[in-house]
């Protein structure tokens, strides 16, 4: 339906007023980003950036009915992500829809690891190094270290593999890398953890994971985004663990000796992973910003 302002100093049908009214509307819903999302949503409709939004407030709104429509989403609980078709995420315009999860912050501490452990690799080994984004999702993780890694691809230097048990996930990791011009230095493959490929991949000497990790009843309870993003990249089992202990139990026969491993994991997991660590590993805890335990460091026995 048509966004109208009945708020003072607010001319009907201007942006001004569509903002105003949008971000009650969002806060009525429970939206604990009520006004950026309005002023996100406008910016989508309006194909201006927020900027602009926040500078003509007088500007007419040309489509009320068609933002009342994505209001209405987003009120629902659709994340801004799938509403808009895309995602910033370190500075990349991530394409993102239900086929896959949203890119989160917190994922940025684990590609910076990451790219950490790739370049040490690839200051101490003649041999190339390969590196293997498990549960690739979108591609972001594979399409950040193809970028930063460039030079290192095309001198041979470096493999990156991505892989994901839903072929629907890797085709939009394949749109994302084809988005940024490094289709060809990625090798995606279709493949259940570190288990049996389409096209077998050698083994790794980095292995950066973001494993589902949410316990199944707070999926069931389908709160925010939970409710939109794809439960077979959320659903962690009981405890979140259930990915995880499978994957770790992959990596003596997955990987090479000395490999570093980089896995993602819920808050208070850190202690439980640990304990599943390969025998002869050294694990180290990543906290995020909120001191949280967030990424788990494994070195596998040479």
């Amino acid at each position: 339906m048509p966004v109208r302002s009945m708020s003072a100093g607010s001319t009907p049908g201007t942006i001004g007023a569509a903002l105003t009214d949008a971000t009650l509307r969002l806060r009525r819903s429970g939206s604990p980003s009520a006004r950026l999302d309005a002023e996100l949503l406008l910016a989508h409709m309006t194909g201006h950036e927020r900027s602009w939004v926040l500078a003509h407030p007088d500007a007419p709104l040309e489509e009320p009915r068609a933002f009342g429509d994505v209001l209405g989403r987003r009120a629902a609980g659709e994340p801004i992500a799938y509403i808009r078709g895309f995602k910033e995420w370190r500075s990349l315009r991530i394409r993102t829809d239900a086929r896959a999860l949203i890119p989160r912050p917190e994922t940025e501490l684990l590609v910076e690891e990451a790219m950490t452990a790739i370049a040490a690799r690839l200051t101490r080994d003649a041999a190339p190094v390969v590196a293997w984004d498990v549960a690739t999702g979108s591609g972001v993780l594979a399409l950040a270290m193809a970028l930063h890694f460039r030079r290192a691809l095309a001198l041979g230097a470096l493999r990156i593999i991505a892989s994901d048990v839903s072929p629907r996930a890797l085709d939009l990791a394949a749109e994302n890398l084809a988005a940024h011009g490094v289709a060809r230095d990625v090798t995606l493959v279709c493949a259940d953890l570190l288990g049996p490929a389409q096209v077998p991949p050698p083994r790794p000497d980095v292995i950066v994971a973001n494993l589902p990790y949410v316990a199944t009843a707070e999926v069931d309870a389908g709160r925010g985004s939970l409710a939109f993003e794809p439960r077979l990249a959320l659903d962690g089992g009981p405890d979140g663990l259930a990915l995880i202990r499978r994957f770790l139990a992959q990596l003596p026969e997955g990987a090479t000796p000395g490999a570093t491993v980089l896995l993602e994991i819920g808050a208070g997991h850190g202690d439980a992973v640990a304990a599943l660590a390969p025998a002869g590993a050294s694990v180290s805890m990543v906290r995020d910003l909120a001191g949280l335990d967030r990424i788990v460091r494994i070195r596998l026995a040479d």
